[in-house]
């Protein structure tokens, strides 16, 4: 079936449930929030179909003879993704447009000032009729990994700004303005009042049973969990104070999922560091990310080792909230073997919805634009609804991932 006859029976399926719901679509089409919600059970229910994208960065390359497996089992530096290696596929012999330091824009991107990184592309499309396009979260400042078209959009560092952002409408990291846990009727309050000064007595009883409706699923919505696999309501995390680079990145995590968990976006970007690398390991005795690289091949292994964990971490909690049936995660870095600052061999890897694990895929050398062309057309990015923000990645596609 072709993308756009796929996006086509999904709003066709949509508009079923709306009609037996008994609920306006105008009214839904006045609320991106229950509108997205709805449309984003719908999609999910469809296992392993991909609708959502986690993109992550995880710097210090790797030393391939340690990250390559040669059978079923992962060496010493891909070892933490052991458990969930038969949902992830190693690209081999993929390559950055730019490896180094201080080019942080090629993670996310191809090295272009002036169109979007993926992360942001991804939300603008497949993601823009959710409550926040995008979350773009991490450990370390960063102006130039995500970007909007020319305007960079900094890394959320701060985890109580992420949760703003997400829970009470507040501006930067994509978010749209709105509310995402306010009451529809509510929001559109003025515009049903006034449309109810318009209307006769039958097609005022009419509305309110509309508005019931919706009011109906909301709270359906907040007792039940909006997102596959959920438990609870949507719980925020209990506190943001935390200390360290691992507490941080964890956090950072926790939010990240929670964000697609509730469907309050379909994009999420997660950078564990950045490729200065002057990040400080506080679970590794306190050195910094950049000590090890060059002249301790023990503690470079340690090192990216760790960060592998929180790859795992993230994969742990995706996984435990099912939504790794619906999600895309995508892992790239800034580098092949450190200790050359090589642009060959990049650990990239690819997990989740619509991908077949357990294996090593040679790419042959082409890049991170590559896979983004190519998981992008996964994500029939470019035949959603809002195809008109699609960004031609000018790839070519990797053939069987």
């Amino acid at each position: 079936m072709r993308y756009k006859d796929c996006f086509d029976k999904e709003r066709r399926d949509f508009l079923r449930i709306v009609k037996h719901a008994g609920i306006s679509a105008g009214v839904l089409h006045a609320s991106s929030l229950i509108g997205g919600v709805m449309l984003a059970r719908v999609a999910e229910a469809q296992s392993g179909t991909p609708t959502k994208s986690c993109l992550v960065f995880s710097g210090g390359g790797c030393q391939p003879a340690l990250w390559y497996p040669s059978g079923s089992t992962l060496p010493a530096q891909s070892a933490p993704l052991q458990t969930h290696y038969s949902r992830i596929a190693i690209m081999k012999s993929a390559k950055l447009t730019g490896a180094g330091h201080g080019i942080m824009f090629h993670r996310f991107d191809n090295g272009s000032f002036s169109k979007d990184s993926f992360d942001v592309n991804m939300g603008r499309t497949i993601g823009a009729n959710y409550p926040v396009k995008y979350l773009n979260v991490g450990t370390t400042e960063e102006s130039q990994l995500s970007r909007e078209g020319s305007a960079s959009k900094p890394t959320i560092t701060s985890p109580q700004t992420a949760l703003d952002i997400l829970f009470a409408g507040g501006g930067g990291g994509g978010g749209s303005g709105t509310a995402p846990r306010k009451s529809i009727v509510d929001l559109h309050a003025p515009a049903i009042n006034s449309l109810k000064t318009k209307l006769g007595q039958h097609e005022k009883i009419k509305l309110e049973s509309h508005l019931t409706a919706i009011q109906e699923i909301e709270a359906s919505i907040s007792s039940s969990g909006s997102g596959t696999g959920s438990s609870g309501s949507c719980p925020k995390p209990s506190s943001t104070a935390v200390t360290g680079f691992d507490a941080l990145a964890k956090l950072q995590t926790d939010i990240a999922v929670l964000a697609l968990n509730c469907n309050l976006t379909a994009s999420v970007s997660v950078a564990y560091g950045s490729d200065a690398h002057n990040h400080i390991f506080d679970k590794l005795g306190g050195r910094s990310s950049h000590q090890s690289h060059h002249f301790n091949q023990a503690q470079y292994t340690e090192d990216i080792a760790y960060m592998q964990g929180l790859t795992k971490y993230l994969l742990d909690k995706l996984s435990a909230q099912g939504l790794l049936s619906s999600t895309i995660v995508t892992q790239v870095s800034d580098m092949g073997l450190a200790d050359a600052h090589g642009n060959d061999d990049v650990p990239m890897l690819v997990a989740g919805a619509g991908i077949t694990g357990g294996r090593v895929l040679d790419i042959g050398g082409k890049t991170q634009a590559d896979i983004f062309h190519t998981l992008a057309l996964k994500l029939r990015a470019d035949q959603s609804p809002n195809s008109a923000a699609y960004r031609n990645w000018g790839g070519s596609v990797i053939a069987g991932l």
